[in-house]
Protein backbone atom coordinates (compact mmCIF):
# COMPACT_ATOMS: atom_id res chain seq x y z
CA UNK A 1 0.00 0.00 0.00
CA UNK A 2 2.88 2.23 0.79
CA UNK A 3 4.28 1.91 -2.42
CA UNK A 4 0.83 2.56 -4.30
CA UNK A 5 0.72 5.72 -2.21
CA UNK A 6 4.40 6.98 -3.21
CA UNK A 7 3.29 6.06 -6.94
CA UNK A 8 0.35 7.63 -6.93
CA UNK A 9 1.84 10.95 -5.32
CA UNK A 10 5.03 11.12 -7.40
CA UNK A 11 5.68 13.85 -10.13
CA UNK A 12 3.35 11.80 -12.52
CA UNK A 13 -0.03 13.41 -13.13
CA UNK A 14 -3.05 11.39 -11.70
CA UNK A 15 -5.21 11.74 -14.70
CA UNK A 16 -2.82 9.79 -16.55
CA UNK A 17 -2.63 7.50 -13.64
CA UNK A 18 -6.47 7.04 -13.30
CA UNK A 19 -6.34 6.60 -17.14
CA UNK A 20 -3.70 3.91 -16.59
CA UNK A 21 -5.74 2.29 -13.62
CA UNK A 22 -8.85 1.69 -15.73
CA UNK A 23 -7.03 0.02 -18.70
CA UNK A 24 -5.49 -2.18 -16.26
CA UNK A 25 -8.68 -3.39 -14.85
CA UNK A 26 -10.26 -3.94 -18.36
CA UNK A 27 -7.56 -5.37 -19.78
CA UNK A 28 -5.83 -7.49 -17.14
CA UNK A 29 -8.57 -9.58 -16.13
CA UNK A 30 -9.10 -10.23 -20.05
CA UNK A 31 -5.82 -10.92 -20.53
CA UNK A 32 -5.84 -13.62 -17.88
CA UNK A 33 -8.69 -15.26 -18.48
CA UNK A 34 -7.85 -15.53 -22.30
CA UNK A 35 -4.76 -16.88 -21.96
CA UNK A 36 -5.26 -19.46 -19.31
CA UNK A 37 -8.62 -20.70 -20.41
CA UNK A 38 -9.09 -19.37 -24.22
CA UNK A 39 -11.36 -22.50 -24.56
CA UNK A 40 -13.92 -20.92 -22.19
CA UNK A 41 -14.96 -17.48 -23.10
CA UNK A 42 -18.76 -18.65 -23.44
CA UNK A 43 -18.65 -18.37 -19.86
CA UNK A 44 -15.76 -16.34 -18.81
CA UNK A 45 -15.69 -13.65 -21.15
CA UNK A 46 -17.86 -10.90 -22.59
CA UNK A 47 -18.60 -12.83 -26.32
CA UNK A 48 -17.63 -16.05 -26.95
CA UNK A 49 -14.29 -16.29 -29.51
CA UNK A 50 -14.32 -19.06 -31.67
CA UNK A 51 -11.73 -20.90 -32.85
CA UNK A 52 -9.22 -20.93 -29.54
CA UNK A 53 -6.50 -19.48 -31.62
CA UNK A 54 -8.80 -16.54 -31.72
CA UNK A 55 -9.52 -16.32 -27.94
CA UNK A 56 -5.38 -15.94 -27.87
CA UNK A 57 -4.94 -13.35 -30.36
CA UNK A 58 -7.35 -11.21 -28.45
CA UNK A 59 -5.48 -12.01 -25.07
CA UNK A 60 -2.59 -10.72 -27.31
CA UNK A 61 -3.94 -7.55 -27.74
CA UNK A 62 -4.99 -7.16 -23.76
CA UNK A 63 -0.82 -7.73 -23.64
CA UNK A 64 -0.01 -5.02 -25.18
CA UNK A 65 -2.53 -2.77 -23.52
CA UNK A 66 -0.07 -4.05 -20.06
CA UNK A 67 2.88 -3.37 -21.81
CA UNK A 68 2.21 0.08 -21.83
CA UNK A 69 0.31 0.30 -19.05
CA UNK A 70 3.84 -0.91 -17.45
CA UNK A 71 6.25 1.15 -19.41
CA UNK A 72 3.76 4.53 -18.50
CA UNK A 73 3.50 3.69 -15.02
CA UNK A 74 7.28 4.15 -14.42
CA UNK A 75 7.04 7.13 -15.97
CA UNK A 76 6.91 10.45 -14.38
CA UNK A 77 6.95 13.39 -17.05
CA UNK A 78 3.76 13.86 -19.30
CA UNK A 79 6.73 13.40 -22.63
CA UNK A 80 7.76 10.13 -22.07
CA UNK A 81 3.89 8.51 -21.83
CA UNK A 82 2.67 10.88 -24.66
CA UNK A 83 3.26 8.49 -27.80
CA UNK A 84 1.39 5.02 -25.50
CA UNK A 85 -1.22 7.70 -24.86
CA UNK A 86 -2.08 7.76 -28.36
CA UNK A 87 -2.70 4.27 -28.62
CA UNK A 88 -4.61 4.12 -25.44
CA UNK A 89 -6.67 7.07 -26.50
CA UNK A 90 -7.43 6.08 -29.68
CA UNK A 91 -7.80 2.46 -29.07
CA UNK A 92 -10.37 3.77 -26.38
CA UNK A 93 -12.42 5.86 -28.91
CA UNK A 94 -12.16 3.43 -32.04
CA UNK A 95 -12.85 -0.01 -29.98
CA UNK A 96 -16.24 1.91 -28.07
CA UNK A 97 -17.18 2.90 -31.04
CA UNK A 98 -16.41 -0.42 -32.83
CA UNK A 99 -18.73 -2.00 -30.49
CA UNK A 100 -21.47 -0.83 -31.49
CA UNK A 101 -21.53 -2.29 -34.70
CA UNK A 102 -20.74 -5.36 -33.00
CA UNK A 103 -23.25 -5.88 -31.00
CA UNK A 104 -24.74 -9.36 -31.47
CA UNK A 105 -22.02 -11.31 -30.25
CA UNK A 106 -22.39 -9.04 -26.58
CA UNK A 107 -25.87 -9.96 -26.52
CA UNK A 108 -25.82 -13.57 -27.03
CA UNK A 109 -24.16 -13.49 -23.21
CA UNK A 110 -25.90 -12.21 -20.02
CA UNK A 111 -26.31 -8.75 -19.97
CA UNK A 112 -23.71 -7.97 -16.98
CA UNK A 113 -21.10 -8.49 -19.68
CA UNK A 114 -21.72 -6.34 -22.01
CA UNK A 115 -22.57 -4.11 -19.15
CA UNK A 116 -18.94 -4.26 -17.47
CA UNK A 117 -17.25 -3.73 -21.26
CA UNK A 118 -19.07 -0.78 -22.03
CA UNK A 119 -18.58 0.70 -18.56
CA UNK A 120 -14.79 0.05 -18.66
CA UNK A 121 -14.50 1.50 -22.52
CA UNK A 122 -17.17 4.86 -21.69
CA UNK A 123 -14.90 5.33 -19.06
CA UNK A 124 -11.41 5.01 -21.12
CA UNK A 125 -13.96 6.86 -24.22
CA UNK A 126 -14.38 10.28 -22.56
CA UNK A 127 -11.14 10.34 -19.86
CA UNK A 128 -8.05 8.95 -22.06
CA UNK A 129 -9.13 12.10 -25.01
CA UNK A 130 -9.75 15.11 -22.21
CA UNK A 131 -6.37 13.65 -20.65
CA UNK A 132 -4.25 14.07 -23.93
CA UNK A 133 -5.73 16.96 -24.74
CA UNK A 134 -5.24 19.03 -21.51
CA UNK A 135 -2.08 17.27 -20.80
CA UNK A 136 -0.22 17.72 -24.47
CA UNK A 137 -2.26 21.46 -24.52
CA UNK A 138 -0.09 22.06 -21.24
CA UNK A 139 2.74 20.53 -21.31
CA UNK A 140 3.35 18.65 -24.77
CA UNK A 141 3.58 19.99 -28.56
CA UNK A 142 6.93 19.98 -30.06
CA UNK A 143 9.75 19.76 -27.89
CA UNK A 144 13.25 20.03 -28.30
CA UNK A 145 15.33 16.84 -29.57
CA UNK A 146 18.29 15.39 -26.80
CA UNK A 147 18.78 12.11 -28.42
CA UNK A 148 17.54 12.36 -32.41
CA UNK A 149 15.96 8.73 -34.36
CA UNK A 150 18.96 7.99 -36.92
CA UNK A 151 18.04 6.41 -40.11
CA UNK A 152 17.20 3.05 -39.34
CA UNK A 153 14.76 4.16 -36.62
CA UNK A 154 13.18 6.27 -39.11
CA UNK A 155 13.09 3.81 -41.87
CA UNK A 156 11.46 0.80 -39.32
CA UNK A 157 8.83 3.56 -38.21
CA UNK A 158 8.17 3.92 -42.05
CA UNK A 159 7.63 0.61 -42.86
CA UNK A 160 5.90 -0.37 -39.65
CA UNK A 161 3.66 2.58 -40.29
CA UNK A 162 2.64 1.31 -43.70
CA UNK A 163 2.32 -2.00 -42.87
CA UNK A 164 -0.19 -1.22 -39.85
CA UNK A 165 -2.11 0.68 -41.80
CA UNK A 166 -2.59 -1.78 -44.60
CA UNK A 167 -3.24 -4.40 -41.87
CA UNK A 168 -5.62 -2.41 -39.90
CA UNK A 169 -7.93 -1.01 -42.82
CA UNK A 170 -8.36 -4.51 -44.22
CA UNK A 171 -9.31 -5.93 -40.71
CA UNK A 172 -11.54 -3.33 -40.51
CA UNK A 173 -13.06 -2.88 -44.26
CA UNK A 174 -12.39 -5.97 -45.58
CA UNK A 175 -12.43 -9.10 -43.32
CA UNK A 176 -12.81 -11.46 -46.51
CA UNK A 177 -9.77 -10.20 -48.06
CA UNK A 178 -7.71 -10.55 -45.15
CA UNK A 179 -9.19 -14.12 -44.04
CA UNK A 180 -7.83 -15.19 -47.77
CA UNK A 181 -3.62 -14.37 -46.22
CA UNK A 182 -3.81 -15.01 -42.92
CA UNK A 183 -3.37 -18.56 -41.98
CA UNK A 184 -6.76 -19.13 -39.73
CA UNK A 185 -10.33 -17.65 -39.69
CA UNK A 186 -10.88 -14.37 -38.56
CA UNK A 187 -14.28 -13.61 -37.24
CA UNK A 188 -15.44 -9.59 -37.78
CA UNK A 189 -15.04 -8.79 -34.07
CA UNK A 190 -12.07 -10.38 -33.61
CA UNK A 191 -10.38 -8.82 -37.04
CA UNK A 192 -12.34 -5.05 -35.97
CA UNK A 193 -10.83 -5.53 -32.97
CA UNK A 194 -7.23 -6.03 -34.13
CA UNK A 195 -7.59 -3.57 -36.78
CA UNK A 196 -8.10 -1.50 -34.52
CA UNK A 197 -5.04 -1.85 -32.55
CA UNK A 198 -3.35 -1.46 -36.13
CA UNK A 199 -4.57 1.38 -36.69
CA UNK A 200 -4.01 2.74 -33.24
CA UNK A 201 -0.24 1.41 -33.93
CA UNK A 202 0.01 3.97 -37.09
CA UNK A 203 -0.75 6.74 -35.72
CA UNK A 204 1.64 6.11 -32.70
CA UNK A 205 4.64 5.43 -35.10
CA UNK A 206 3.63 9.03 -37.00
CA UNK A 207 3.62 10.50 -34.19
CA UNK A 208 7.38 8.76 -33.01
CA UNK A 209 8.47 10.28 -36.72
CA UNK A 210 7.04 13.88 -35.38
CA UNK A 211 8.21 13.94 -31.63
CA UNK A 212 11.66 12.55 -33.41
CA UNK A 213 13.69 11.79 -29.94
CA UNK A 214 14.43 8.57 -29.31
CA UNK A 215 13.45 8.52 -24.94
CA UNK A 216 10.60 9.90 -25.32
CA UNK A 217 9.24 7.27 -28.32
CA UNK A 218 11.62 4.24 -27.76
CA UNK A 219 8.36 2.46 -25.85
CA UNK A 220 6.88 1.72 -29.61
CA UNK A 221 10.10 -0.40 -30.28
CA UNK A 222 10.15 -2.08 -26.65
CA UNK A 223 6.32 -2.90 -27.35
CA UNK A 224 6.59 -4.92 -30.50
CA UNK A 225 9.22 -7.12 -29.10
CA UNK A 226 7.29 -9.04 -27.00
CA UNK A 227 3.93 -8.60 -28.74
CA UNK A 228 5.98 -10.13 -32.00
CA UNK A 229 6.36 -12.95 -30.00
CA UNK A 230 3.58 -13.77 -28.54
CA UNK A 231 2.23 -13.56 -32.76
CA UNK A 232 4.56 -16.24 -33.29
CA UNK A 233 3.62 -18.44 -30.56
CA UNK A 234 0.03 -18.88 -31.88
CA UNK A 235 0.37 -21.08 -35.21
CA UNK A 236 2.75 -23.10 -33.08
CA UNK A 237 0.08 -23.52 -29.87
CA UNK A 238 -2.77 -24.40 -32.02
CA UNK A 239 -2.09 -25.69 -35.39
CA UNK A 240 -5.46 -27.16 -35.49
CA UNK A 241 -6.70 -24.08 -35.73
CA UNK A 242 -5.06 -22.99 -38.92
CA UNK A 243 -6.86 -23.40 -42.12
CA UNK A 244 -6.24 -26.87 -43.60
CA UNK A 245 -4.17 -25.62 -47.07
CA UNK A 246 -2.32 -23.02 -45.79
CA UNK A 247 -0.46 -22.40 -48.99
CA UNK A 248 1.71 -19.56 -48.40
CA UNK A 249 -0.21 -17.63 -45.75
CA UNK A 250 2.16 -18.70 -43.31
CA UNK A 251 5.16 -18.40 -44.71
CA UNK A 252 3.61 -14.48 -44.85
CA UNK A 253 2.47 -13.83 -41.55
CA UNK A 254 6.19 -15.96 -40.17
CA UNK A 255 7.89 -13.21 -42.39
CA UNK A 256 6.43 -10.24 -41.44
CA UNK A 257 6.10 -10.61 -37.33
CA UNK A 258 9.79 -11.57 -37.59
CA UNK A 259 10.70 -8.89 -39.30
CA UNK A 260 8.78 -6.75 -36.81
CA UNK A 261 10.72 -8.51 -34.03
CA UNK A 262 13.74 -8.09 -35.49
CA UNK A 263 13.87 -4.79 -36.58
CA UNK A 264 12.87 -3.47 -33.40
CA UNK A 265 15.40 -5.46 -31.50
CA UNK A 266 18.31 -4.39 -33.73
CA UNK A 267 17.14 -0.52 -33.23
CA UNK A 268 16.32 -0.90 -29.28
CA UNK A 269 20.47 -2.75 -29.40
CA UNK A 270 21.84 0.30 -31.00
CA UNK A 271 20.92 2.64 -29.32
CA UNK A 272 21.59 0.76 -25.82
CA UNK A 273 24.86 2.91 -25.22
CA UNK A 274 23.24 5.80 -26.65
CA UNK A 275 21.26 6.03 -23.44
CA UNK A 276 23.42 5.22 -21.39
CA UNK A 277 25.54 7.89 -22.31
CA UNK A 278 22.64 10.13 -22.09
CA UNK A 279 21.75 9.10 -19.06
CA UNK A 280 24.96 9.25 -17.56
CA UNK A 281 25.53 12.25 -19.58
Amino acid sequence: MDRFKQWWNNDLSKGVKFVLLVLLANGLPAFIILMTIPNRTEVFFVWTIKPVINARLIGVMYSNAMLLIIFSAFQTKWENVRVNMVVITLFSIFATILTFFYLKPFLAHPWFHLTYWLTMYLILFFAAPYIFWTHEKKHGGKLPVHLPLNLGARVVLIISLFASLVCGLGLLFNIELVNQYWPWALPPLVGGLIGVLFITHTAAYAWALWDGDWMRVRSIFWQAIPTGLLFLLLPLLHPHDLWSTLGNTLVLYYSLVVYIVLANLAIMLAYRPLEKSYTHG
